[in-house]
């Protein structure tokens, strides 16, 4: 098969185009199911954490850290809640540094990490949370 370069170059913008796409966060619905999923999931890790469950922690680590991209990339679309983008990245971040924690075995560090991940979800319920 003989490509020309025009040819080439079109399907390197459009790979290229499609990669970016697709590493994108997918955009979700926040809701009360998907906030009950995540309180779930961070009860988990800390319960994991608490048992010293390296794997069962970082598979939560790793979900929250997946899903707090994902309500992150929710709320920049939306100009009024400036707050929400805030907390959905530095609960990520805190997400992020709990499996680094447990990925190093140090549960203690991650026990702690985890209490800030908890506070960070109780300090953005209080300011969006609908009764």
């Amino acid at each position: 098969m003989n490509f020309s370069k025009k040819t080439f170059l079109a399907c390197t913008v459009q790979f290229a185009l499609l990669g970016s796409v697709l590493s994108a966060p997918a955009s979700i619905d926040v809701d009360a199911d998907l906030m009950r999923g995540i309180d779930d999931t961070a009860k988990s890790l800390d319960s994991n954490v608490g048992q010293k469950d390296a794997k069962a922690s970082a598979a939560d680590a790793r979900e929250l850290i997946d899903t707090f991209a994902r309500v992150e990339a929710h709320y920049a679309q939306k100009p009024e809640t400036a707050d929400a983008v805030g907390f959905a990245h530095h609960t990520q971040e805190l997400a992020a540094q709990a499996l680094k924690d447990i990925e190093t075995q140090d549960f203690d560090a991650a026990g702690d990490t985890v209490a800030k991940l908890t506070r960070s979800c109780k300090n953005c319920h209080e300011v969006y949370k609908k009764d």
